[in-house]
């Protein structure tokens, strides 16, 4: 799951049920940005291609159980808005997305939008 803000990105790996994977979190903070470094587009390029890397890592992880490789299905999820949204997106589309393209089944968008929203403010009267 991608989780961008305006002042940081967030890419989390976890199981279906929602449990976190080992090592399976990055943040631009955790990739080395700092201060507004962290919310540019770069920062988020560098926490998909670790992302990328850590789920190569678990896709041809043998199984314990049949001595094989484990099928594995992943379903990316966007959340938010942000240059990380952007920036995930446009790794996952080139070669450091390749290995993993396969394996993914579904791209979802899980941005919560405000239908409605709360009441404007009145109307100032010169």
């Amino acid at each position: 799951m991608c989780i961008p803000s305006p002042n940081n990105c967030r890419v989390v790996f976890t199981y279906p049920s929602g449990k976190l994977v080992k090592n399976g979190w990055w943040t631009s903070g955790s990739c080395g940005f700092k201060g507004s470094n962290k919310s540019s587009y770069e920062a988020g390029y560098q926490c998909a291609v670790r992302a990328f890397k850590r789920i190569e890592e678990e896709i041809y992880r043998p199984n314990v159980r049949d001595g094989g490789t484990s099928p594995v299905t992943l379903a990316l999820k966007f959340k938010g808005f942000g240059w990380g949204r952007e920036a995930v997106q446009k790794a996952f589309m080139t070669s450091e997305g390749d290995k993993i393209r396969s394996s993914v089944v579904s791209v979802e968008d899980r941005t919560p939008i405000k239908i409605g929203g709360t009441r404007a403010k009145k109307a100032r009267r010169l």
